[in-house]
């Protein structure tokens, strides 16, 4: 998380994303999972509408006071929006309904699926280049990865969307997979990834050198 606290990530960063740094409680500091969190989406593609808004591209002759209104744009509302099917709008819809926008035509509705997408996705392939930098660092060849987190828990797109990156960025000489954890402890993505490995149980204390080839990201 604390990625890019130097500087190594300024040539991606956007003018979004240097203010959901300033707004937030550490500024300077975890500058990647500002860009890639859940607990930072939201905000980020409600400062990106919001923009979009002002150069009149958008929700035209609509009351958008609620929107401008920082944390009004919760990650669970882009994580609804993209559940829609393609050219189906009812979720979206809906949230709109939540942020007082009513009526809200068929173009204004894809532009802020588009919108959604587009940080839900990049959120998705720097969480993808992150992950295989650091396996193949550690070199695994065949590895599951357990992962905890609601993003990539309730999201639609976000695990198959960084599973096929990782794939594309490992390249065929390395095999992985990756699970959900439902325990937020290092443990538990341990024995995740056991269990769906097929292996079987082991005593506490050889976790360290039982587990050499799985990985837990939390």
């Amino acid at each position: 998380g604390a990625f890019g606290d130097n500087g190594e990530l300024d040539f991606i960063r956007t003018k979004w994303d240097e203010l959901i740094d300033e707004q937030s409680l550490n500024p300077g500091k975890q500058i990647f999972e500002k860009m890639i969190s859940g607990m930072y989406m939201g905000e980020l593609v409600r400062l990106v509408v919001e923009d979009v808004i002002e150069e009149n591209l958008i929700f035209s002759h609509q009351d958008t006071s609620q929107l401008r209104k920082r944390g009004a744009f919760p990650t669970k509302f882009l994580s609804q929006i993209e559940s829609d099917a393609v050219g189906h709008f009812d979720r979206c819809r809906e949230v709109c309904a939540e942020l007082g926008l009513i009526g809200v035509n068929e173009a204004d509705l894809s532009a802020l699926r588009y919108i959604c997408e587009c940080v839900s996705r990049r959120a998705g392939f720097m969480c993808a280049a992150g992950l295989t930098a650091l396996l193949k660092k550690m070199d695994y060849k065949d590895v599951v990865v357990a992962v905890d987190g609601s993003l990539f828990r309730y999201h639609p797109h976000f695990r198959n969307v960084m599973k096929s990156r990782v794939a594309q960025l490992m390249g065929v000489d390395y095999k992985f997979d990756i699970m959900m954890s439902d325990d937020g402890s290092g443990r538990g993505a341990a024995l995740v990834a056991a269990v769906l490995r097929g292996s079987e149980a082991v005593e506490s204390s050889n976790l360290t050198s039982s587990f050499a080839d799985y990985c837990s990201i939390m």
